[in-house]
């Protein structure tokens, strides 16, 4: 995976400050990977997503990620540090074409798509149903409708046993798809599993990024007269020793 330029990364964060996380992630891999189609993007599993952001992330900001969890129980912000190469080699990307059999009936992996289409769900519960329901490979039919999915989910609901079922061997074919971190809290003592969120933390480093390379563009800007693009398009090397010939 390449890094994104600086001109990539200022793109990304100019276009992304409206987005949803979601459009943000699939932004930043159209970039990385122009030879892929969009749609072909965000119908890929979201653990094939976060594994790709992930190496994006890695080779744009480096193998250290740093940050912080709230502790649940008494709210103090606990720090994590990983090394983001050692946590990409241990997180497999699932194939596209995977199927999980469950009696008589196949469901296949959720991707960016269907968690898009379930965001205005009413309630926890319901957004489970609606994504059941969307992942279900239906005999002879030629895809899935959410608004047909969402007339089946009030009709009849899925039996617990069926979820709990789903989730698990979902879990474990797409693990990239929640990744978990074992937490302690030093000041209450609380343990817990912290969702590691890739997206938001490869957003909060583009935004810092994004930043500074604004603040540079504009003193050199100054300085010399140079175009905002002809100053992306310096080496950080460069960048950094003419910054420091103007104080």
């Amino acid at each position: 995976m390449r890094p994104l330029s600086a001109a990539q990364l200022l793109a990304l964060w100019d276009a992304g400050q409206t987005r949803h996380p979601i459009d943000r992630a699939l932004l930043a891999l159209a970039l990385a990977m122009p030879e892929q189609a969009p749609d072909e993007l965000a119908d890929r599993p979201v653990g094939w997503r976060e594994v790709n952001l992930l190496a994006l992330r890695n080779a744009t900001f480096g193998h250290a990620l740093d940050g912080y969890a709230a502790c649940p129980s008494c709210g103090a912000l606990m720090e994590f540090s990983l090394d983001g190469k050692v946590l990409l080699d241990g997180l497999p990307a699932p194939a596209p074409d995977v199927r999980i059999v469950v009696g008589t009936q196949q469901w296949r992996l959720p991707s960016s798509r269907d968690q898009a289409a379930i965001l205005d769900a009413p309630d926890p519960d319901t957004a489970v149903e609606w994504l059941v329901d969307r992942c279900r490979i239906a005999e002879n039919s030629p895809g899935n409708d959410l608004t047909v999915n969402r007339k089946k989910s009030q009709k009849s609901k899925s039996s617990p046993a069926l979820l709990g079922e789903l989730e698990a061997r979902m879990e474990a074919l797409d693990p990239a798809a929640d990744i978990r971190l074992a937490m302690n809290c030093t000041d209450c003592g609380h343990v817990w599993d912290a969702v590691l969120d890739i997206g938001a933390c490869f957003w909060e480093e583009v935004t810092t990024r994004a930043r500074q390379l604004l603040e540079s563009v504009h003193r050199l800007a100054s300085a010399y007269g140079w175009r905002e693009a002809d100053i992306l398009a310096l080496s950080p090397a460069r960048r950094a020793a003419y910054l420091s010939m103007i104080g």
